[in-house]
């Protein structure tokens, strides 16, 4: 693991790569998602995933595809409703924040996510101060990953060039983008594909960067 040791700069996504995939948060936010959006357009629920899904897969994120296409939504209403969700079975991660803290790298957190969402998961599981900085998808007007601008975004809001860079996330596209604008990429959580398009690949996060800490 070498190659990830030579670069300055560790960018981390947030749900499903910081913890479980079985805690089910992002479960409950699509849930949110397609209930609000029914409810807004009067649709079916086959309807309203279907919604969801469609923006998802050309923006990145239902959010963004709102912003676009339909203006007579509140998105701050939309935001807040979607992310509203119960952490009963999220549990905190003092293991992996030791290995967060271990690490001499730049650490900063980009995600698709709101902020106050994100602060309030962070804090819950106890890594709240385990990052240089926090960007949220507020901060790309909602142009989220995996397009190429929510990353070149985040590189000139905190100063670092691509090639610095390590991306560790669960969502194969985010770090095809992430690898071709030149970072090592680390796909995380996703045993249930095959063959990623990723330099590295980890089931288990805090024992990855133990090993890496440890190299």
């Amino acid at each position: 693991m070498s190659p990830l040791l030579q670069r300055d700069v560790y960018l981390f996504d947030l749900d499903n790569t910081l913890y479980a995939p079985e805690s089910g948060i992002l479960d409950q936010v699509g849930q949110r998602m397609r209930d609000f959006v029914a409810r807004q357009f009067d649709l079916t629920p086959a309807d309203a995933h279907e919604f969801c899904q469609r923006y998802y897969k050309q923006y990145g994120g239902t959010l963004r595809g709102l912003q676009l296409h339909h203006p007579e939504v509140d998105l701050e209403a939309f935001s807040h409703y979607a992310h509203d969700v119960a952490l009963d079975a999220l549990p905190r991660v003092p293991e992996l924040a030791d290995e967060l803290l271990a690490t001499e790298k730049r650490r900063i957190l980009f995600t698709n996510s709101p902020r106050a969402y994100a602060e309030r998961l962070l804090d819950h599981l106890g890594l709240s101060h385990c990052f240089e900085g926090l960007f949220s998808v507020e901060q790309v007007d909602f142009q989220m990953k995996p397009h190429p601008h929510a990353f070149k975004t985040i590189c000139d809001h905190f100063g670092f060039h691509a090639d610095s860079a390590v991306m560790f996330d669960d969502q194969p596209d985010n770090l095809s983008t992430a690898r071709t604008m030149g970072m090592r990429t680390v796909l995380v959580n996703r045993h249930d594909l095959a063959n990623p398009d990723a330099c590295y690949r980890t089931e288990d996060l805090t024992d990855f960067l133990s090993r890496l800490n440890r190299a």
